[in-house]
């Protein structure tokens, strides 16, 4: 039997779980034929075979099903060095895998990301602004930002601002609102357990709560409905108060907190220290828009939680 190759090994994990070649190689950006030819390397260099390969998908053989029960635990360890050797690591350059929600990367981060780069050109970020919460123990992610109110006790990490939203509404359908005088609103629902828990204005109050008109989870749609005057929509702050196709028509409600979180051992990695004091930088200097104060009055601590 020939030497075990570990990265053969890992890719045969992510076969295992993912149970089939297509998606396993998608999930590691390699070539379905590449990564066919590596598995059976593998089952070459074995002297068994790991898969069970019929027209109706893939199952472990019982050679296969040890190898994943046993190389499992060791791909976590394995991980787990990587995060405590990465947070050793003393040099400002190199990778950082960040992950954040899209609408944070768009409307906070990406003008302040393009002054990092600038001043640390040897630092190279990786975005990824999946709303999965990837895992930073096994270095999926090395910074988070993550929209919660329980971050977890097993991460480091600090509050660095909050989630905001109130209702919008575009100037056609507040003409159309003020000439039909309805007794309640269109509202483009987010879908979901959404409840509209905000306080309308008093000139767009009606007898009944607003009605679902349309269900679209889509933000961005929710944002093109309302400019077309479709019906009202509940908006992050931070996004519909700098679209002047839009008019807020509500208070203000805080939805949630938002979080900068990473991995207990890498707090004391250089370019990790440096990109997360720039992180609570970028977060402070927009606070009043992420709260809706731009157009509020009223202290931030007096926004309606949800």
């Amino acid at each position: 039997m020939e030497q075990m190759n570990w990265d053969d090994v890992r890719l045969f994990l992510a076969v295992a779980e993912q149970g089939s070649f297509r998606k396993a190689a998608q999930q590691l950006e390699v070539g379905h034929s590449t990564l066919s030819r590596r598995i059976e390397s593998l089952e070459d260099s074995l002297g068994v075979l790991l898969f069970s390969r019929k027209s109706t998908g893939l199952t472990l053989t019982s050679a296969g099903e040890e190898l994943q029960r046993t190389g499992q635990p060791i791909q976590v360890e394995f991980a787990q060095l990587q995060v405590r050797m990465f947070g050793q690591d003393d040099q400002a350059r190199g990778n950082i895998r960040f992950t954040a929600p899209s609408l944070i990367i768009r409307d906070v981060l990406m003008q302040p990301l393009r002054e990092f780069c600038t001043r640390w050109p040897d630092i190279h970020i990786e975005v990824d602004h999946s709303l999965d919460l990837l895992d930073l123990s096994t270095k999926e992610a090395d910074i988070a930002i993550r929209m919660t109110n329980t971050p977890g006790d097993h991460l480091i990490g600090r509050k660095v601002g909050v989630y905001c939203e109130a209702a919008y509404a575009g100037a056609e359908y507040l003409r159309w609102f003020e000439a039909a005088a309805p007794d309640a609103h269109r509202w483009l629902y987010p879908g979901g357990n959404y409840r509209f828990e905000v306080l309308l204005h008093a000139p767009y109050q009606t007898p009944a709560p607003p009605r679902r008109y349309l269900t679209v989870p889509d933000l961005e749609s929710q944002v093109r409905g309302a400019e077309l005057g479709m019906g009202i929509a509940m908006l992050p702050c931070l996004m519909a108060d700098a679209n002047p196709k839009l008019q807020r028509i509500s208070n203000v409600v805080k939805r949630t907190d938002i979080w900068l979180l990473a991995h207990r051992d890498t707090r004391n990695n250089r370019r990790m220290q440096l990109f997360r004091d720039f992180l609570v930088k970028a977060f402070a200097a927009e606070e009043d828009r992420m709260r809706g104060l731009d157009q509020l009055s009223a202290p931030a601590e007096e926004l309606l939680e949800v």
